[in-house]
């Protein structure tokens, strides 16, 4: 009903660099639709950040999940539970934030356009695999000339990237809560820029042009995702 105000799952989504976080709104739709709230992180004026050093990432995630808590007035939203999630560079803040001390509370991250993991020039990230209990998703489009580029990942960073996250969910398996673990999605004729509406993008290296329509690409994106979070 109107009145009730509950949602299954909130969604604390990091965007790509430079990035415009309206650009996230055809996604965030999708998935409100389905019954998840989602906040985007606001980085005005830079759009950017370069590390989280001088950053308080929990703290900065917390007071986003409060004032959401308050959204539109007529008293409190009731959130099951909280996820993180980023696109591009946002996936190193949504999965440091995890790794470093919110796994208690946070079981689930769900990362668009990325093969790399955080380095130190960024955080100090512990690997997200040794998180008890935590589970991954993360979906790349084909056509993404960005994540797979050497600039931003590439075969070593991608070995890395494998070796931090939580380990592959073997086909015909149930996730358990103990284990966690971390499913890959390909959205075939997706790039790097489709699960936002904004591009073509070509810092720091052109993306791959898409072979699907964008809506396409942004109903796929959310589908997967909505699937993940609510477990259906």
């Amino acid at each position: 009903s109107s009145g009730e105000r509950k949602a299954k799952v909130g969604l604390v989504f990091y965007p790509g660099a430079l990035v415009d976080r309206t650009a996230y709104s055809p996604v965030a739709t999708m998935l409100s639709d389905r019954g998840i709230m989602v906040v985007v992180a606001n980085l005005e004026p830079t759009r950017l950040l370069f590390n989280v050093y001088n950053y308080n990432l929990r703290e900065k995630i917390m007071r986003m999940i409060n004032d959401a808590l308050f959204l539109g007035g007529n008293g409190i939203w009731e959130i099951d539970e909280w996820s993180i999630g980023g696109h591009s560079m946002g996936c190193f803040a949504a999965i440091t934030a995890v790794a470093q001390e919110m796994s208690s509370t946070v079981k689930k991250v769900v990362l668009y356009g990325t093969g790399a993991y955080p380095d130190k020039t960024y955080s100090d990230c512990p690997p997200l695999r040794d998180a008890a209990g935590v589970n991954a998703l993360v979906i790349n489009g084909s056509e993404d000339l960005i994540a797979t580029s050497t600039i931003l990942a590439g075969p070593k960073k991608e070995k890395i990237f494998q070796e931090n996250m939580p380990p592959p969910l073997p086909a015909n398996t149930t996730p358990s809560g103990e284990r966690g673990y971390t499913v890959r999605k390909t959205i075939v004729g997706g790039n790097h820029a489709g699960c936002a509406a904004y591009g073509p993008q070509t810092f720091p290296t052109p993306d791959g042009v898409r072979t699907i329509t964008l809506e396409e690409q942004q109903k796929m994106t959310a589908k997967l995702t909505a699937d993940f979070l609510l477990d259906s």
